[in-house]
């Protein structure tokens, strides 16, 4: 298979594995009161779990991008995402809350450290023209798993009951992403060569993994550099929201009286809206720029989670919900685009890893946040009312780490 076709191919395996990984994750939100009702556990203990997956998957992250950097994603890959389906489909069997700690949080956590940033990573070494559009192709997988995990899981849950919904979900989706997992790899030397003789002169098409001749910073490097930093706050924003609002925006609509199955739906708002804002924000960002793509990315966001405390009906939440989902996909699509550009691609997994790190920082906080200050106050007034501010500090970072770098 020719070069440039084989890395379509890849795009379509990362984008199943995205896809696969993020089903039982986006379906979190919707076990979540449920488990609550059947075991009498508080919202914010569950939504724990979920810190603690992402915050010892964030950890894990800067290994395997590390590891991935030397050997290649594949291993990485196939490893992870069984570990992932398998804490998935054991919460079935849970009975105790340190069993779903450990499912979650621990399997699930290591399970998870893997796809987003080897993905993102594995991209960069296949493309330097056309990196916007090929990265939002492989992570809109991540918001179609929210457009379908919310609808499927509630009629699984209807039809089966929990536990068989979720032994159904998590082990079906770890077999899925086991398969592409397998497919992927990084580009011989002869396709690496290929590909920089169709670019030109100046491209940045990998060598090999972990090559010294390749352009960019070591991880040292990184980490003494201002901008890194600046870049992993205005990740951990954009984590800590997008998942504040994706775990609590069911139990958000079903306060304001929607049934299980209505409420579910904001989940398929929020996952059209981010695909659309990922594919867009790929081909925009490709013929305008990053920096002004995520600008609007920012706007379209902030004013989104403003209007959401305010909205009147059904259809304007899920419009809200719907419009957030733009502009987050389109702003984190970016924040992944521009890495390879301020750092190159030397160390480029390693380098993920610190930076994912960051975001599942935000991403574990943001939900305990959510779900502590309900259980206190029985309202989500605080925390999405503070979102907008979040989202403008983000924009604020974002800015500071893409600015060119003093000689």
């Amino acid at each position: 298979m020719r070069p440039h076709v084989r890395r379509w191919w890849i795009v379509a395996a990362l984008f199943v594995v995205t896809y696969g990984i993020s089903m039982p994750l986006a379906a979190y939100g919707v076990f979540l009161p449920v488990l609550a009702e059947a075991f009498g556990w508080s919202r914010g203990a569950l939504s724990a779990a979920l810190s603690v997956s992402l915050l010892l998957g964030g950890v894990a992250g800067f290994f395997v991008g590390a590891l991935a950097d030397r050997h290649g994603p594949r291993a990485m890959l196939v490893v992870t995402v069984v570990l992932s389906g398998a804490g998935f489909a054991l919460v079935s069997a849970a009975t105790a809350l340190w069993q779903l700690y450990l499912f979650v949080g621990v399997m699930v956590g290591v399970g998870m450290s893997s796809f987003y940033l080897l993905s993102a990573a594995t991209i960069a070494r296949w493309f330097e023209t056309r990196r916007g559009l090929a990265l939002a192709l492989v992570l809109v997988g991540f918001n179609l798993g929210y457009i379908s995990a919310g609808p499927l899981a509630a009629s699984l849950i209807t039809a089966l009951g929990w536990r068989e919904a979720y032994a159904l979900l998590g082990g079906g989706c770890g077999l899925l992403t086991l398969i592409a997992a397998w497919t992927v790899r990084l580009p011989r030397p002869g396709e690496a060569s290929a590909l920089r003789a169709a670019l030109g002169r100046g491209a940045s098409i990998a060598a090999a993994p972990g090559s010294a001749v390749e352009p960019g910073v070591t991880v040292r490097q990184a980490l003494a550099d201002s901008r890194q930093w600046y870049l992993n706050g205005a990740w951990l924003l954009l984590g800590g929201l997008t998942l504040m609002v994706s775990v609590h925006v069911v139990p958000f609509a079903r306060d304001r009286g929607l049934s299980l199955a209505g409420a579910s739906l904001a989940l398929t708002a929020y996952g059209i809206g981010s695909a659309g804002g990922r594919l867009a924000s790929g081909a925009i960002s490709d013929a305008f720029g990053t920096r002004a793509t995520i600008g609007a990315a920012y706007v379209v966001e902030a004013a989104a989670l403003a209007a959401l405390l305010w909205v009147p009906s059904r259809g304007a939440l899920l419009f809200a919900v719907a419009l957030f989902g733009v502009g987050f996909g389109a702003s984190d699509t970016m924040v992944v685009k521009v890495i390879p550009e301020v750092f190159g691609l030397r160390a480029i997994g390693a380098i993920m890893g610190l930076l994912s790190l960051g975001w599942r920082c935000g991403a574990a906080f943001g939900p305990a946040f959510a779900g502590f200050v309900y259980d206190l106050t029985g309202s989500y007034t605080i925390p999405f009312g503070v979102a907008p501010l979040a989202v403008l500090l983000s924009w604020a970072l974002f800015a500071l780490g893409t600015r060119h770098r003093r000689r």
